[in-house]
């Protein structure tokens, strides 16, 4: 990945110096003593989301260690969002949560077991391929957000807790016992309803198809029209994006064609969102289409 290259800038010191700064799409980092990295945010307005943080009675604590601010300027909010998240991971503030999240992520796994039923396997990974979202049920935190989103469609859905892996029997299971498994750990539920059951109950954990028949180009503007970000997405992935100021590439981006949550939530509210249409281009998928890209990306 390409150091960055973002129109930016420094405080040394910070309350007095908010006016200063654009108020404009971008992200901001808030250092302390020692220059220690406090906090990363992201707004489309700068200057009025800083100047919110210090006039909150509730961050006082956190503005009183601030000794120097910096803020890195964006075309738009897409490109805000996705820097924001990227130097999360990256540089790891001291009190931003996500920062202190684990990067591995869980997934529930469909599997097919033995009568014909579906079941569920938990696994922790470090990232997903495309290929992978069609196996995926759906996608945890951790274990324990995991078993317990588990624990609570067995009760709701009437799903085999055995089937689900969180409960091991040799005959059936627990449930079955109160009336409330249908029998499929003894394979007397008709497997199709069953399954079609379980399916249901994971729709909003899953991870959406890929609405277009191609790969998509996200370009935005800034309101001067100095700056612009191309960003060259394909199942959900960012794999490239490069960044112009007056028409001259200041910053390339490149990515493994992996599969990241964070950004996947990102992207799939911006695509989903009708006002952000105008700015889409669909690119027929084939070997050679990100390398048109970057070509074409380079003569601008």
């Amino acid at each position: 990945m390409a150091k960055s290259n973002l129109r930016s800038a420094r405080l040394s010191s910070p309350k007095s110096s908010i006016a200063t700064l654009p108020d404009s799409p971008g992200v901001y980092l808030f250092y302390g003593p020692a220059d220690q990295l406090l906090y990363v945010g992201k707004s489309k307005a700068l200057r009025s989301r800083i100047r919110a943080h210090f006039s909150s009675s509730e961050e006082r604590w956190l503005c009183r260690r601030i000794k120097r601010i910096e803020v890195r300027q964006t075309p738009g909010e897409l490109g805000a969002l996705l820097l924001e998240s990227r130097l999360i991971k990256e540089l790891r503030p001291l009190h931003n949560v996500a920062a202190k999240r684990r990067r591995r992520i869980v997934i529930a796994r469909r599997i097919e077991l033995r009568g014909g039923y579906t079941g569920v396997a938990l696994e922790s990974v470090d990232h997903l391929t495309p290929s992978d979202a069609e196996l995926i049920l759906g996608i945890f935190k951790h274990t324990t957000q995991a078993k317990e989103y588990l624990a609570g469609i067995a009760r709701t859905n009437r799903l085999c807790p055995k089937l689900l892996r969180i409960e091991q029997s040799r005959g059936h299971c627990f449930s079955y016992h109160l009336g409330r498994c249908d029998g499929a750990c003894g394979g007397e539920e008709d497997p199709a309803r069953y399954n079609k059951r379980l399916e249901a109950a994971f729709e909003e954990r899953r991870v959406r198809a890929w609405p277009f028949e191609g790969s998509v180009i996200v370009e935005e503007r800034s309101e001067s029209g100095v700056d612009r970000e191309s960003f060259f997405i394909d199942n959900w992935c960012l794999l490239a994006s490069s960044r112009f100021r007056e028409n001259e590439r200041i910053d390339n981006m490149y990515d493994a064609h992996r599969f990241d949550y964070d950004s996947y939530k990102i992207l799939y509210s911006y695509l989903s969102d009708p006002l952000h249409s105008t700015g889409l281009r669909t690119l027929a998928r084939h070997s050679g289409s990100l390398r048109l890209f970057l070509e074409r990306e380079g003569r601008n």
